[in-house]
């Protein structure tokens, strides 16, 4: 995937980190400035600085609820994974004593029965290597989510207005976009779309 990054535009505003310094200079300096202006330009700015850490909490708090509710969701899945895996297992076990009581019988099916073992422990080790899979591609879609997440604020701190740029996506035109994901039985994802003329009203 490639990221473009759109260049600041020339009328977005810089942050201004001299704020309170300017106040106080507006004021005479701080050694001129009474006790009451500076106790009153102190007050203003910790609750801004409260405020912001708030608004600032709130969000990191969204996020990681959705972390949380997508680590809960894979560990579901690798959970179920592992029911199926002890359920071979016992399989195999009983399959083990079949084997071994039919051994000293039948030499035919003593061999078959060894066939089928192989065929299932080969799926155990199968099945085995998807959870492994299931557990990295967690580990993944963690970095990937982190990264979105470092970009957004990356592209916040820059002065990047994303909102602004979201009117000349397709969706947002004199077009009409629809997207449509469907997953196959196959286990394939089928992606659709359609673009048309919007209808005016």
């Amino acid at each position: 995937m490639e990221l473009l990054i759109m260049p600041k535009l020339k009328n977005t505003k810089n942050p201004n980190y001299r704020k309170l310094t300017e106040k106080v200079e507006k004021l005479g300096g701080a050694t001129k400035a009474t006790n009451a202006q500076l106790e009153r330009l102190f007050n203003l700015q910790h609750i801004k600085y409260v405020m912001s850490i708030e608004d600032q909490l709130k969000e990191d708090k969204a996020h990681l609820l959705l972390k949380q509710n997508t680590i809960e969701t894979l560990e579901g899945e690798i959970k179920l994974k592992n029911r199926k895996l002890s359920q071979i297992e016992l399989f195999q076990r009983r399959l083990a004593k079949k084997l071994n009581t039919r051994a000293t019988k039948d030499e035919g099916d003593y061999k078959l029965l060894t066939e089928r073992l192989i065929e299932f422990r080969d799926a155990n080790n199968d099945l085995y290597k998807k959870n492994k899979d299931l557990v990295k591609d967690n580990y993944e879609l963690t970095r990937a989510y982190n990264g979105l997440h470092t970009l957004g604020k990356f592209a916040e701190e820059e002065g990047i207005d994303i909102k602004k740029h979201n009117g000349r996506l397709p969706e947002n035109s004199k077009w009409e976009f629809e997207q449509k994901h469907t997953l196959t039985e196959g286990g394939k994802v089928k992606h659709q779309y359609r673009v048309k003329p919007k209808k005016e009203n």
